[in-house]
């Protein structure tokens, strides 16, 4: 099954919306690879971003390297009930293809 097929690959352990094969989805180290992190995990393109928006990896290695703490944090509660709204397949506004009639 291909993306258009709707293939679900489980919840985001990040945001809990269901995950579509597609450029929606990213690789998060949960303890930066900078920091000796092996574990990984496919997580929301959009979620991925916003984790590294708001921690340095060295914040991420000492005390977000699960999805548990990182939902406990107070910017990442409100970001994720903003985007359980959004669609599984949901790009943030950078990762949209331009529209070339808007230049």
């Amino acid at each position: 099954m291909d993306a258009a097929d709707g293939a679900d690959l489980g919840p985001c352990p990040i945001c809990g919306r269901p995950m579509v094969e597609g450029p929606s989805l990213d690789r998060h180290h949960w303890i930066p690879r900078t920091r000796g992190g092996r574990d990984q995990d496919t997580v929301h393109r959009v979620c991925h971003k916003m984790v590294h928006r708001l921690f340095g990896e060295a914040e991420l290695a000492a005390a977000y390297a699960d999805p548990e703490a990182l939902r406990a944090h107070p910017e990442m509660a409100r970001f994720i009930k903003w985007v359980r709204r959004k669609p599984p397949q949901y790009l943030g506004r950078a990762d949209r293809p331009r529209d070339r009639k808007r230049r």
